[in-house]
Order: structure tokens, then sequence, then C-alpha cells
């Protein structure tokens, strides 16, 4: 796929090698087809960046939160429609009916908490939060900013409740269920939560921004928050090709957990939003594809899929250099896939 490739590589050339980059790996039928690492995952020590490397997904972290909650509806623990706040003591204040469904999607009208936390007077954008304090933060909510399943918004609020969710109908905190139901069948060892901010991870990639002003151009982002549900999750590109194969074959199975993130939910007007659970749903030209990004720290991460060609890109950057762009991946990838049956029909033909 020569036209993905290229795109991937003008990236590369945008960035020194001895500076944060990224990791790509392009997967197809469950192989891996083109893979690059460029740069650093740690400047101060000049440790280059590989398959190994552990980088935070940010809210790439969703689809798997969403995935948790969608099986314990299959296994019959709440519904889809079920009102969660008899489940959720910080939201029981809320006066009208919030589903599962609401938080999945974004149509709750819960507040993000991270808009909200940055108006607190005397609070700096460096200042450390975890669960605890948002879970107070959103106590404090006491309406939604408009009726749930109205309209699609997207906030990280939804998926700190559904974290929450998880381990108050399980039992186990959302860590330790994703591990068990998604991860160790995978043998993806090296994907897992950061659940405690001083806890040692073997691989764990460093991230940073821009400052000329600076010693070598850069600012390390150090990270000021441990939340799991919303972002959390740390994983490398070794054990994403995993999580790619294991996708593409539940794609194929429309009664797998995969299907089951995928379903649309209208709103009262019967519009059906591109956000599914966790996931969203897009076309470009004549492709569907399904993605999901996240950007935190100096974080970019973006996995791209096209079920119907078996494709799927993951790009990983601890740079803030590099925004992944959905758009200009599938224009790369709808050229090299008319490119390959352009080919097949002046086959064909020749025969």
């Amino acid at each position: 796929m020569k036209s993905l490739s290229d795109y991937l590589l003008a990236l590369q050339a945008a960035l020194p090698g001895d500076g944060p980059g990224f990791s790509a790996l392009l997967v197809r039928d469950g192989q891996p087809l083109f893979e690059l690492h460029h740069g650093l995952a740690c400047m101060e020590m000049g440790v280059p960046l590989s398959g190994t490397s552990r980088y935070y997904l940010a809210s790439e972290s969703k689809q798997f939160t969403a995935a948790c909650a969608l099986d314990l509806v299959r296994r019959g623990a709440i519904g889809l429609d079920d009102d969660v706040r008899a489940h959720l003591a910080n939201i029981r204040q809320m006066p009208l009916p919030i589903s599962l469904r609401h938080l999945l999607n974004h149509s709750s009208g819960i507040p993000d908490y991270l808009s909200c936390i940055g108006y607190q007077l005397g609070r700096h954008e460096s200042d450390y939060f975890d669960e605890r304090i948002i879970s107070e933060l959103i106590r404090k909510f006491d309406e939604t900013e408009f009726p749930s399943g109205t309209r699609h918004d997207y906030s990280n609020s939804n998926y700190i409740l559904l974290a929450q969710l998880v381990e108050a109908l399980s039992g186990q905190p959302l860590a330790a269920y994703a591990r068990a139901l998604l991860f160790a069948p995978l043998n993806m060892h090296a994907t897992g939560y950061d659940e405690e901010r001083h806890s040692i991870m073997p691989g764990r990639v460093r991230s940073y921004t821009r400052d000329p002003a600076r010693p070598f151009g850069y600012k390390l982002e150090l990270g000021n928050a441990s939340t799991i549900g919303d972002g959390g999750l740390y994983s490398c590109t070794a054990d994403l090709l995993l999580w790619e194969r294991e996708w593409h074959r539940q794609y194929a199975d429309t009664g797998s957990l995969i299907h089951a993130l995928l379903q649309a939910s209208p709103d009262q007007d019967g519009v059906s939003h591109p956000y599914r659970f966790g996931l969203e749903w897009a076309r470009h030209e004549e492709f569907d594809y399904v993605f999901h990004g996240g950007c935190l720290w100096g974080f970019n991460t973006l996995i791209v899929r096209v079920p119907q060609a078996g494709v799927s890109v993951i790009l990983l950057s601890n740079s803030d250099s590099l925004e992944p762009e959905p758009d200009a991946i599938m224009q790369a990838v709808c050229a090299d896939l008319r490119a390959e049956q352009q080919a097949a029909s002046i086959a064909i033909g020749a025969a």
C-alpha cells in the first residue's frame, strides 16, 4: 500500500530523529504490512521508540471501557436502556433518568469534567487530580446540560462513570475486568491501566511538547491525572497488532462484542450520530471506516479500521508536533485500495 506508506514516511521526514516521534503499523488481514518507529521514547536516556514502547492511549481507551460495559449487558447484569443512577452515587441527584446507552454514546448531557476543572479559581493546569476528585466534582452537577438522549456532546465524565459502573456491577475494578475479558486471552501482556501514578511500568514512553525557549526545544510532559475509563490505558504496537486481528475476526461475526460496540443509537428525533459506543463510524468515498483517537499531555493516538478491506492503521505519537488525521489516512488508504481494484480489473481483462 504505497500511498499510505508514503504518507507515513512523510511524517517521519517532518520530525527529527533525536526528539519525540511516533510508531506506525499497517495491518492487513491480520498481518503487519508496514511498520515504522521514529524518534525517542525517552529523550533524557536516548531510548529509541520500538514495537514494545508503551504509549499512553488517552481517549483511545474508551472503546475498551465500552466493551466491558457491553459485556455486562450481554451477561444480563444491566440493560442498555436501564437507568444507571441507582448504581452510581455521584449522579443520584440528577432529576431525570440517565441510561447506560446515554453514557456510552455521549448523549447523557453530563458536563465534561475536563472543562469544569479548569474553571476552579486558584487551580494551575499542572495540579494533580484523580478519580476521587473527579467523582466529587461530578457529584456537584445537579442537572444535565440538555435532556439525556436529545443530542450528542462528547464528555469524558461519561466514561469515568462507566468505569465506576463496571466496578459496581461486577465487583472488580475496570482494570481487572478488562484484563480478564480482553487482554489476557490475547496475550496482550504489555497492555494495561496506569492504576497508580507512582508505579513502575517497563517500556513506558515519555511525552513532550514543543518549547523553543528550552534546551533541546521540548518540554517534558509529566501528566497530572490518574483516571480510568475515559483514558488510563497504555499499550504498544506489538500488542495492538493482536487486538486488531481479534477486532477483524469479531467483525466477521455479527453476534460479536465488536458488533455490539458499533450499533447505532438514534436520538429522540431519530437521528443516528457517527459516535457509537467508544468508536466512531464514518465513510470516505466508497469505504466505511471505524476509528477513535486520543490526545493528552503531548500523546496523540489513532486507530483507523477499514473492515471491508481487512485493514487497520495504528499511529501512536509522543509528540504534540504530530496530530494524526483520520481523513488524511483514509485518503491514502482509499487511493491504495482503488489502485488494487484497478490492477485486478486489468488482470481480469488481460486474461
